[in-house]
């Protein structure tokens, strides 16, 4: 017996429970019990559809008897229908408590129950969207093939089309997602065969434009963007994808149509129309009710403005979206994705206490899902190692290098973040030389890697790593460089730091150390005291041990400039 909102609700023990069950069946009343049971199940569920303050704690009281029924009814060829529409308000009920991983089982469960193709199909699609907000690519591939081959039973063409054309998109747009990655060939058959039954149906023709766009041009970025030559033609790709999408009026259809002209414009190099096409998809999304593929869609969304903020000097937008993403509920499963944008973004801005924090979390996350070897993990991870490295914990920093070697090394570690991160450090340490060979690529050698949110960063710290190493061409790189970056507060600041300490010009400096600041990268502003050298330096130091740093070496300490900078 316990006290509820509703009244006093009466247990039996499950001795007493198997007692009656085996009373019943002698009595021949269990079918009839069970069938009464069921149908009491469907209207707590349908009564659970509409969310109030207390509906956590009145489905919490249900769902064993929800999950019971459903056991008993999915086996019996009667209760079919019944099952079925249990199984799908499970589905969605689940998904409400974040349950996940259960609420994909259960539409998949509903599908199975359907005698509707029609049905199953929608139960398949839902499906897919809930493992899209697990990030199990690999599910979302299988569950929207499966998706259009109910489609075509039900007589659907146009839908099995789109379902094929949005597998063939989920191969390449969540391709870090996946363990077993289709083939291109594969996916590029399954844009040929949407193709023809697409037809003139809107829905179908967008879904098959974004496919094109992913696969044909890759869009996405999954194989590292296409070469230099099909830039134009990609973002011609994704243009048309978002005009047919728009004009479905689906805004998920349009988000997802957005997300393919925003990695069309960064392999263009064009880093602030990125930011504002990823800004756009957070506008078309943050009004739409709750679903599966609504949230999917924000989760994406939320983590493309992140990095498309950062790569762009918005850290503090950057950081509220990531902060936003950190804290979804469909994401407290996979505490490892949830967290691994927002480590990113405070190990930049030197928000050192966050890092250590979220750290933890990550970590454990990640170790309960199995130490999956994704390779979206890799810069959060890299960040990480960076702030022990700068807190000069070395048995941390190699505990973490150990995760990044189990999280493999992509190219984009050796010439993107990993670069840079590495830079960082190193330029901390008073190793400029090093660190200019860490970046010794030029960046259009090395595009690829360094577009996105690196290659601002790239630039900039190449730039400071020049001047502090003496490089005969500093001078030319600084201003380069400072073409590149600028409108970008951050990297501006970095690109004139390097200026001014290539001209000697302490009062330059000083105002460098006032923008990182206002930018909201305070490791970076107390760094830019210490190379002041003087009170300054002294000053810096006491900042960065606020912010939980070791002290670099001074300005003094490097012998870098002569005259003002050095009184």
């Amino acid at each position: 017996m316990t006290a509820s909102p509703g009244g006093t609700e009466y247990r039996a023990l499950e001795t007493i429970r198997q007692y009656g069950r085996e009373r019943l069946a002698e009595a021949g009343e269990l079918v009839d019990i069970r069938s009464r049971h069921l149908r009491w199940c469907l209207a707590q569920a349908a009564g659970l559809a509409e969310v109030r303050a207390d509906w956590r704690a009145r489905f919490d009281l249900v769902a064993d008897d929800l999950r019971a029924a459903l056991a008993w009814a999915a086996d019996r060829s009667e209760q079919r229908a019944d099952a079925y529409d249990l199984a799908r308000l499970l589905a969605e009920l689940t998904f409400t408590r974040n349950l996940t991983g259960e609420s994909q089982r259960r539409y998949e469960q509903a599908a199975a129950l359907a005698t509707d193709p029609a049905a199953g199909a929608s139960m398949l699609r839902q499906a897919a969207a809930v493992a899209g907000c697990r990030t199990v690519g690999d599910d979302m591939y299988r569950l929207r093939r499966a998706a259009a081959d109910a489609a075509r039973s039900a007589g659907d063409t146009a839908g099995a089309a789109a379902d094929l054309a949005s597998a063939a998109t989920i191969a390449f747009r969540f391709s870090t997602t996946f363990v077993r990655l289709p083939a291109r060939e594969e996916a590029l058959a399954l844009v040929t065969e949407a193709g023809e039954p697409a037809g003139d149906d809107p829905a179908a023709q967008a879904a098959v434009a974004l496919a094109e766009a992913a696969v044909l041009t890759d869009a996405f970025g999954a194989a590292q963007g296409p070469p230099e030559n099909a830039v134009p033609e990609t973002i011609a790709r994704a243009e048309r994808a978002v005009e047919l999408a728009r004009r479905t009026g689906d805004p998920l259809a349009e988000s997802a149509a957005l997300d393919a002209l925003t990695g069309a414009q960064s392999w263009a190099g064009d880093t602030f129309a990125t930011a504002d096409t990823a800004r756009r998809r957070i506008a078309l999304l943050s009004s739409l009710p709750v679903s599966p593929a609504g949230t999917h869609e924000l989760i994406d969304a939320l983590g493309i403005v992140t990095e498309a903020g950062l790569g762009a000097g918005d850290v503090p937008g950057a950081r509220r979206w990531a902060r936003q993403l950190a804290d979804h509920p469909s994401l407290a499963e996979v505490g490892h994705r949830a967290t691994c944008r927002l480590l990113m973004v405070d190990a930049l801005a030197g928000n050192v206490n966050e890092v250590l924090t979220g750290s933890v979390r990550f970590l454990d996350a990640w170790r309960r899902a199995g130490s999956p070897a994704r390779s979206l993990l890799c810069p959060a991870v890299a960040a990480v190692a960076m702030i022990h490295g700068l807190r000069d914990d070395h048995d941390a920093r190699r505990e973490w290098q150990e995760v990044l070697d189990q999280l493999g090394t992509p190219m984009e570690h050796i010439y993107g973040y990993g670069a840079v991160f590495d830079a960082i450090l190193l330029l901390h340490r008073g190793q400029a030389p090093q660190a200019l060979q860490r970046m010794a690529p030029e960046p259009r050698q090395v595009w690829k890697w360094v577009t996105w949110i690196w290659h601002h960063w790239y630039v900039a710290l190449r730039a400071e790593a020049a001047v502090l190493a003496r490089s005969p061409d500093a001078g030319v790189t600084v201003a380069e460089a400072r073409t590149v970056v600028a409108g970008n507060p951050v990297a501006t600041a970095l690109v004139e730091r390097a200026q001014a300490l290539l001209d000697d010009d302490q009062e330059r400096l000083l105002a460098t150390a006032d923008a990182l600041d206002a930018a909201g990268c305070r490791y970076q502003a107390a760094r830019t005291l210490v190379l002041a050298g003087g009170d300054h330096a002294a000053r810096g130091v006491a900042a960065l041990a606020d912010l939980g740093l070791s002290p670099p070496p001074t300005h003094d300490d490097l012998g870098v400039g002569r005259g003002r900078l050095r009184r």
